[in-house]
């Protein structure tokens, strides 16, 4: 009889545990993909305070609303740093996360090289991390992500499509839809 009631208080004591802890990673879940959702509308966001399309999203760092690139860009940041500390098999995230602080902490007019190459580790760093850290059957679509986040780049630097703003922009939505994919667990 005691056996039967130890496991019932086991089971007791699990319970209040462990609702507790799924309701919080749901919670946790829904801040993440509002953030990501935040953080892809960022470039519209910063048009609207700014009234302007400026060569790039690093340049509204001039902007009389600079405070609010350096919110936005601090807050995705943020969420790197924390998603790579909270789910610590995702501790690439910290990098990028840290590569993101940088590019707020130098911006590109005084510390063009710095800022260049912090930009540079955080795109081909978050191409690298979907393709590298992925199950051999979303590989694909993550091959697919990385080239269009590179392509979008690429219409700059290569092909001079459209300017800076715009490639990072398309940039940074293959990043957004991997971040969002991973936090209601359809992409590994």
């Amino acid at each position: 009889m005691q056996m039967q009631q130890l496991k019932e208080k086991l089971k007791s004591i699990t319970k209040t545990i462990v609702v507790p802890i799924n309701e919080l990673r749901k919670r946790l879940m829904t801040l993440e993909i509002l953030l990501s959702i935040l953080i892809g509308f960022t470039p519209a966001i910063l048009i609207w305070l700014d009234g302007s399309i400026r060569i790039s999203i690093s340049n509204y760092a001039y902007s009389s609303k600079s405070e609010w690139f350096v919110f936005l860009m601090t807050l995705a940041a943020s969420m790197f740093i924390y998603n790579g500390t909270a789910w610590k098999t995702k501790w690439y995230n910290i990098i990028l996360g840290i590569t993101l602080a940088g590019i707020v902490l130098t911006p590109h007019l005084q510390f063009e090289t710095i800022h260049l190459i912090f930009a540079i580790i955080f795109f081909a760093g978050s191409v690298f991390v979907m393709i590298y850290f992925s199950s051999k059957k979303q590989r694909l679509f993550k091959i697919i992500a990385g080239v269009f986040l590179l392509v979008g780049i690429a219409g700059y630097y290569v092909f001079n499509w459209y300017s800076l703003f715009w490639a990072e922009w398309i940039g940074m939505l293959p990043i957004c839809v991997h971040f969002i994919g991973e936090s209601i667990g359809k992409i590994d």
